[in-house]
């Protein structure tokens, strides 16, 4: 064989050879062993190398099949196992250095600009030999040792990346970009690893900035498609330019070049020292950066400006994070302007200037956020250059502005921020420009503009030059201009920053605001007639002062009397010079059409006019020294009523038609006027009483003519309201104001608001309840929070207004189906609308009556004998279903008598008279409607007029006519599995379980309607057995009735021993119920099994009963009467039960479910009856195996065990009592032998896990005496077992620890037994050898503050239940606490300033601080076991406490607890601790035990003497 493949290297080099035959001879020759080369490998290698370079150089001539063969063989080469493993053993194969440089060229003509002219087949098998060099560190040395390959290989990289980034297709490939990743992470290590910085710098100037800005930019810039691939948008892209900006700041930016850019651009300021310092060749280095990017024909006409835009920024970013340290900032300050000369261009237009813009945002929020920038060293050292700088770009952007650009706004805010003296004498045109004249439109460009302003607002008042941004804005609403296109002045967030403002200057400089405005309004009136221009001007001033003098401050009691007469005096004038000038101008126009001008006036003057009456309310009622203009005049129409006569004629016309905002207005002045009346002292008069009730109809039909639901949204401000946002402005000016305006109002007013109220709560719809509306105020959103409010229960008409709103529309919506209420219902409830609070005992009897006739025989509507049911519309059953939840959103509670049985018969007549119609889909409906319903008749039930409902009728015959009819509709219910089911069922259980306390807490012939109740449930089943179709709804309907009436009667049971004649009386129903329950389970067990989560209860209830009575009879036995041999008479339903319990019991994941279940294995075990030895599927090795299968579950987590504990020991108890002692004993024996280590080994974790589970309940059960000496047997093998189960699991993985921790709870419980179980000391200090053999210092901060509680927990349980332990193991202890000690104070330590620490860190960490201050408390109680100790104790926290600095709370702990400690060192021992302690320790000491004594000592002394 040998001699047939020896020829194959002369065929590979003859030229006769086919290369299709050379292609197939050299595969085979690769892949077979039995070709025999000197070196073959590497001769392998050379011939593909030399013939794709004889290819390229164009000595050797084949077609591209051939060409594209040798690339793929190539490749192949490369990624082979073969050539790895080989590499691996050490051999020597090479590759070319001219086949690395074809791979380069291959990649530099594909991205180049004619890619028409390259063959781009060969592309990917091109740049996976690429690849397969670059991850073959034999390989890849031949670009690390000639660094000039590699840098052009990634710029041609770059390049092409460019290239594909450019055109529209998708990116469906990553190969690209991962040779791209290679190659940086590749050049990296190499630009780390070179001496010569100034080579690298001009290696990346010259060869690598520019395609590496390009790249970034198209990443940063692309529009990603769908069909894009998601790593390569989500991963590869930020991770390529993470690393670009990583290779640009070592290269362009490397701390060696400091000195280069200080001699370029610090020439003038710079002392004249040595030159040779720096290194040499690197000149200029900043122009050189600036030139490769000035060079447009690089990155192409159309994205040169977007490429600098997009890297200056990031440029400057990485000098100065490079080099704004240690006093660089003034040379932080000339590189921005070299950059930013080189990004804006102020002469362009404004489509150009877009990304300077962007660009000197991003500059200048650098200076700012670095702190490059500082006025005064700027000042003083540098001559102002950096102010001159940017009072420079300020006057651009102020001279060429962009208010259409959200970075314009950015850009003047920032420089604001900087030195507000830097646009101060330009603040007139900033005003203008960003403020008043700006057009702005878009949001996000306008949440810039109200964050330059308010930053604006902001700085004037931290200078106390407030009054001059107002002066300013003055001026320039007062300048001729179109006011009607101007938008408003003051947004909703722009008002609140005024607020915050306003409050924080002095009451004198918002004197002077108000002073600046009013005089300017006084300018402007006196030439308003026939001016529409300046009326608009007074209503924007008028608008201003508005909003000033209602966010400012009130002056109070304390302040000037300088400041207070001002006051008055600005009130009087304003009254004099502006509210009534502009009243009257609009009195003198008397047409009833009256022209523009003259509305705005009208506006304007009612605008100051309820200003004026606001702020003189706010100055009467807080300050004492302002005298208000009311009170210096005589007569009732005095002072501020002189504006009553202006508005008196106007009023009704107002509101019919004017101005928006004038009706507004005329509303806000009726409810002042209301409130000045109100306010007078004495008894009002008619006439007052009369002007109230009239001023309130006024205000709420003001908004008649709108309608009453509205959706659009309103941001609260006077000056944005028009005619889409005024009747939201009415209505919230309405339901703000409501307790003010009811009780004035006529019925029928307050039935309109109600109406209003359910309307636009129905326009909301359900999916739209609750939720947030932010800032935006609209009709829907007012009254919903007018529904949930504690406000409107208390304006009683409103709210029974509103229950009867929503009453009526059920019964309307009833009645459009067919159904005929009986009159007298109808009767009765409109009387109980309009009289409800005439709450006598006619009342009552005519209610009692009124049921007493719906729910005779004879009636059609409520009787269960003839039912007349009606089936609703999907539509129908909606509108019900909103009408529930707005009903349950009112506060039934606080009803009145009358409401509360409107209430009461409106939920029983749905109750009672509904039915699913014959759509699948109105099922879940209908559910969802019964569900509500009775959650509703829950809630009265509960209220404070709960006895009205039991006044109505008997209790059994209320209770019959609420839950027949689920009964009647049995049949109808197709979809029993929908989750609508689950929910009513639960609901009729909760309203049955309040319904049947009451009868038994009102104590009102309890047995009489609970046997009517019983009586109508048999009757029920007998009817509803032999129909299939009825048969299942009502076994579950009577399971849970049963259920809840014996568990309500239990429950009295037990309550109800010392009065033996009730006992005896829910007895005797308590049978009743057990001898219906029983049949019902049978039929539904035997169809169903346990799907229903209420079967296993129901069982549970019918076997205590049983249970009980059997105990009942076992009495009436000792007493001598009759034997009743007979046992339990379901028995085989137990234990099918209890069979299929502990079959699924592990495969429950729910809460409720398994709770239900384990109680009813408690009940089961207590029976001797049922658990015994002869069904081996229930006795009790069976439960123990399936108890064992649920805590080993996988899902099981130490959470839900903690939840089930009381559940679980509660069976084993039970399990306890039931067995023999041998049965026990092996039961224990069983538990042990689970916990054994050898079952880790056989891989049985899980077994583990619930065998160390089983036996911390075993501990924390109760045992009888025999039961207990077993325990005490078995606790050394126990003990043992722990032990060695944590030695081996100490140092495992998450489930070792999981071991680790349930071994030591096991190990506390154990020991918290006590003497009685652990009798020998010794087999307690082997727990010692457990804690000492876990590792705390390895551990996650989780698993260390568990492991930290459980080891506390086993020391604490030492401590205080074994005494003698102490005796003889008292150091083993301390040494084991010392461990806690120290890991507390390593993990405790403070933060670097380069670490990151988080707040629930520091709070487990703070928790085990606590428990070791607790522990120190404990030993101090223990001065006998441990006041010998004590010295050594404080020396060894000393001695730690000099290696680390504290957290300062942690450390607060651990002192606390030390003082205890040193509580019980005595004379002697503070004498050897000075003399032992080195000198540094020794001034801790000294400290420590100074702030003991001042602390802790004088305050325990203190303490002692009050001390029995």
């Amino acid at each position: 064989m040998a001699a047939i493949y020896s020829g194959i290297h002369l065929k590979l080099k003859s030229a006769k050879t086919p290369w299709e035959d050379k292609l197939k001879l050299a595969r085979f020759a690769w892949i077979s062993h039995q070709c025999f080369l000197p070196n073959k490998e590497q001769v392998l290698l050379d011939w593909v190398s030399h013939a794709l370079t004889g290819y390229y150089s164009k000595k050797l001539q084949f077609g591209a099949e051939i060409v594209e063969g040798l690339w793929s063989y190539l490749d192949d080469v490369l990624h082979s196992k073969k050539l790895r493993k080989l590499l691996e053993k050490g051999k020597i194969i090479t590759i070319r250095f001219t086949m690395v440089q074809i791979i380069n060229e291959r990649i530099a003509a594909c991205s180049s600009g004619v890619p028409h002219h390259v063959d781009m087949s060969s592309l990917p098998m091109v740049l996976s030999c690429c690849q397969g060099i670059l991850m073959t560190p034999a390989f890849s040395i031949i670009y690390t040792s000639k660094c000039e390959l590699l840098i052009n290989l990634l710029s041609k990289l770059c390049l092409l990346a460019c290239r594909r980034l450019k055109s529209l297709e998708a990116l469906r490939s990553v190969q690209l970009f991962n040779v791209l990743v290679m190659v940086l992470n590749q050049y990296l290590v190499i630009q780390r690893q070179q001496t010569n910085q100034s080579r690298v710098f001009l290696q990346v100037c010259s060869s690598l900035l520019q395609p590496f800005l390009l790249l970034r930019h198209l990443l940063f810039s692309r529009s990603w498609l769908g069909e894009d691939e998601v790593s390569v948008r989500q991963h590869l892209s930020k991770e390529t330019c993470n690393k670009i900006q990583t290779a640009l700041q070592n290269g362009l930016f490397h701390p060696d070049f400091l000195i280069s850019y200080k001699e370029e651009l610090l020439q003038r300021n710079a002392s004249q020292g040595k030159k040779t310092s720096f290194p040499k060749g690197l000149t200029a280095p900043t122009e050189s950066i600036l030139l490769k990017i000035a060079d447009s024909d690089f990155f192409g006409s159309d994205l040169h400006l977007a490429v600098a835009a997009n890297s200056i920024p990031m440029l400057y970013r990485l000098a100065v994070e490079s080099y704004c340290k240690d006093g660089n900032q003034l040379l932080c300050f000339h590189i921005f302007s070299r950059f930013l000369d080189s990004v804006w261009f102020p002469d362009n237009g404004s489509v150009e200037r877009n990304p300077g813009l962007l660009a000197l945002d991003q500059l200048l929020n650098l200076i700012l956020s670095n702190n490059i920038y500082n006025v005064s060293v700027d000042k003083i050292r540098c001559e102002g250059v950096q102010f001159a700088r940017y009072r420079a770009v300020a006057e651009v952007l102020l001279t060429q502005p962009c208010p259409d650009m959200a970075a314009w706004f950015r850009c003047l805010r920032t420089l604001i921020l900087l030195n507000h003296l830097i646009v101060e004498p330009d603040l007139d045109e900033l005003v203008s420009l960003a403020w008043v004249d700006a057009e702005v439109t878009e949001p996000r460009v306008k949440k810039a503009q109200d964050s330059l302003l308010a930053t604006l607002l902001e700085t004037y008042t931290k200078l106390r030059q407030l009054p001059r941004v107002f002066k300013e804005l003055r001026d320039i609403v007062s300048r001729p201009a179109a006011d009607e296109l101007r938008q408003s002045i003051l947004s909703t967030a722009l008002t609140k920053k005024l607020h915050e403002c306003l409050l924080e200057v002095s009451s004198s400089q918002v004197l002077d605001i108000w002073d600046l405005i009013l005089k300017r309004l006084e300018l402007l009136i006196p030439d308003l007639a026939e001016s529409y221009d300046i009326s608009l001007k007074v209503l924007t001033m008028s608008t201003m002062l508005y909003a000033v003098l209602f966010n400012m401050r009130s002056l109070d009691s304390k302040a000037p009397v300088p400041v207070i007469r001002r006051a008055q005096a600005l009130m009087d004038e304003m009254a004099g010079a502006a509210v009534v000038p502009l009243l009257r101008i609009d009195k003198a126009s008397n047409g009833k059409d009256p022209p523009s001008w003259a509305t705005s006036a009208r506006t304007a003057g009612l605008v100051l006019g309820c200003t004026w009456v606001e702020v003189d309310h706010m100055l009467r009622l807080n300050c004492s020294g302002y005298v208000s203009p009311v009170t210096q005049h005589d007569g009732a129409e005095a002072g501020v009523w002189n504006f009553q006569p202006l508005l008196q004629a106007e009023e009704w016309e107002l509101a019919g038609g004017g101005c928006e905002l004038s009706c507004h207005l005329v509303q806000l002045f009726s409810l002042q006027r209301m409130k000045w009346t109100m306010m007078q002292t004495g008894t009002l008069t008619e006439a007052e009483l009369h002007s109230l009730r009239s001023a309130a109809i006024f205000v709420v039909s003001s908004g008649r003519a709108g309608g009453s639901t509205c959706s659009q949204g309103w941001d609260g401000e006077l000056s944005t309201l028009d005619r889409e946002t005024s009747l939201v402005a009415h209505w919230h000016l309405l339901i703000t104001n409501l307790a003010l305006l009811v009780p004035h109002l006529p019925p029928e007013e307050v039935t309109y608001i109600a109406e209003a109220v359910v309307a636009n709560l129905l326009e909301k719809g359900p999916q739209e309840v609750g939720q947030e509306t932010g800032t935006v105020l609209s009709v829907p959103a007012l009254c919903e929070s007018l529904l949930h409010s504690t406000l409107l229960p208390e304006i009683r008409p409103l709210h029974q207004a509103v229950l009867l709103c929503l009453t009526q529309r059920v019964m309307d919506l009833m009645a459009a189906t067919g159904m005929e209420w009986p009159s007298e219902l109808s009767e009765q409830l409109t009387m109980s609308g309009h009289a409800s609070q005439a709450e006598g005992h006619s009342n009552s009897q005519s209610w009692e009556l009124l049921f007493s006739q719906l729910t005779s025989p004879q009636s059609t509507h409520l009787s269960t004998e003839r039912p007349r049911l009606l089936p609703l519309s999907t539509e129908q059953l909606d509108i019900i279903l909103r009408l529930l939840d707005l009903l349950s959103a009112l506060s039934l509670d606080s009803l009145s008598y009358s409401d509360h049985l409107h209430c009461f018969l409106l939920l029983v007549s749905l109750v009672t008279t509904l039915k699913p119609g014959p759509e699948k889909s109105n099922t879940s409906r209908y559910l969802l409607i019964l569900s509500k319903c009775y959650s509703l008749l829950t809630v009265l039930l509960t209220g404070a007029k709960m006895k009205a409902v039991f006044k109505l009728a008997h209790a059994g015959d209320i209770l019959e006519k609420i839950v027949a009819p689920l009964f009647l509709v049995g049949s109808e219910l197709s979809s029993l599995e929908c989750p609508a089911w689950s929910e009513l069922l639960h609901t009729l259980q909760c309203f049955l379980n309040y319904f049947v306390q009451k009868i038994v807490e009102r104590r009102q012939s309890v047995c009489l309607n609970l046997e009517q109740f019983i009586a109508f449930l048999s009757k029920t089943w007998v009817n509803a057995e032999g129909k299939e179709k009825w048969q299942l709804t009502a076994e579950q309907l009577l399971m849970v009735a049963l259920l809840t009436v014996s568990h309500v009667i239990g429950m009295k049971l037990q309550q109800s021993e010392k009065n033996r004649y009730k006992g005896s009386t829910l007895l005797a129903l308590r049978t009743q119920l057990s001898s219906l329950l029983g049949p019902v389970l049978q039929s539904h067990f035997h169809r169903s099994g346990l799907v229903q989560t209420f079967t296993v209860p129901c069982v549970t209830t019918l076997l205590e009963t049983e249970l009980w009575l059997r105990e009942e009879q076992s009495d009436a036995i000792s007493e001598g009467r009759n034997e009743d041999k007979t046992g339990l008479e379901h028995a085989n339903l137990y234990q099918s039960v209890c069979s299929q319990v502990l079959h699924q019991l592990a495969s429950i994941h729910e809460l409720e479910p398994l709770r239900t279940q384990l109680d009813f294995l408690r009940v089961f075990c207590s029976s001797s009856e049922l658990c015994s030895d002869h069904n081996v599927k229930t006795a009790i090795p069976s439960m123990l195996c399936a108890v064992k299968a649920l805590l080993a579950a996988p899902w099981m987590t130490s959470q839900f065990i903690r939840l089930l504990e009381t559940e679980l020991i509660g069976l084993l108890t039970s399990m306890s009592e039931r067995c023999t002692d041998h049965q026990f004993y092996l039961l224990v024996k069983s538990i042990a032998q689970g916990i054994e280590v050898v079952h880790l080994s056989k891989g049985q974790q899980l077994g583990v896990v619930s065998s160390l589970i089983l036996t911390t309940l075993l501990m924390k059960c109760l045992f009888r005496k025999n039961t207990e000496k077993i325990v005490r047997l078995t606790a050394p093998q126990i003990i043992t077992a722990l032990l060695v189960l944590c030695k081996k699991t100490a140092s495992d993985e998450p489930l070792g620890c999981k071991i680790t921790l349930l071994s030591l709870e096991a190990l506390a419980v154990l020991i918290q037994k006590g003497e009685g179980i652990l009798s020998n000391p010794y087999h307690v200090t082997l727990a010692f050898d457990a804690l000492l053999c876990i590792p705390l210092d390895q551990l996650k901060l989780d698993e260390y503050a568990r492991v930290f509680q459980a080891i506390h927990e086993v020391l604490f349980s030492i401590i205080q239940s074994q005494p003698k332990v102490l005796l003889n193991a008292a150091p083993t202890f301390l040494k084991c606490f010392n461990r806690l000690v120290l890991s507390v104070m390593h993990k405790g330590r403070q933060k670097g300033a380069g670490e990151k620490g988080m707040t629930a860190e520091n709070d487990r960490v703070l928790d085990c601080a606590r428990q070791v201050e607790r522990m120190y408390a404990r030993v101090a109680s223990k001065p006998e076991e441990f006041a010998m100790f004590s010295a050594f104790m404080v020396a060894e926290y000393i001695n730690e406490l000099q290696k680390v600095t504290l957290n300062a709370d942690v450390k607060k702990h651990l002192t606390e607890g030390v003082y205890h400690l040193l509580d019980l060192v005595s004379e002697g021992d503070l004498h050897f601790l000075n003399t032992l302690l080195q000198v540094g320790m020794r001034e801790v000491f000294k400290d420590l035990h100074c702030n003991y004594v001042r602390y802790h000592k004088n305050k325990r002394q203190g303490e002692e003497k009050y001390v029995a």
